[in-house]
């Protein structure tokens, strides 16, 4: 009986964080209104998702079909090439993606 006094808390607690990391991402990011402009200000630039030199981000296609190496890219900080993102547009980025990249 001690042990499910235990385990029980423990369940709960687990239970809780799973939810709470759930909802910091929101289903409501999406493509043309967050990320593209994103990706245009960010991304578009010469000698990097420009179109020329690599496939342009501001194609959904390129975009989706690439999510998980952007994602990886983001997170580890590689991208932007030249420049920077804040907290909030990496999470957006990595929201965008973990809902399926629409």
């Amino acid at each position: 009986m001690k042990r499910i006094g235990i385990l029980l808390p423990l369940a709960l607690i687990s239970c809780t964080k799973k939810s709470a990391t759930r909802d910091t991402c929101s289903t409501t990011v999406s493509y043309i209104t967050i990320i593209k402009p994103l990706f245009i200000s960010k991304c578009s630039t010469g000698g990097c998702h420009d179109g020329i030199l690599l496939p342009s981000l501001a194609d959904y296609t390129v975009a989706h079909d690439a999510a998980k190496d952007i994602r990886n890219a983001v997170v580890r900080g590689i991208m932007p090439k030249n420049g920077s993102l804040s907290q909030a547009e990496k999470s957006a980025i990595s929201c965008w993606i973990d809902n399926g990249a629409l």
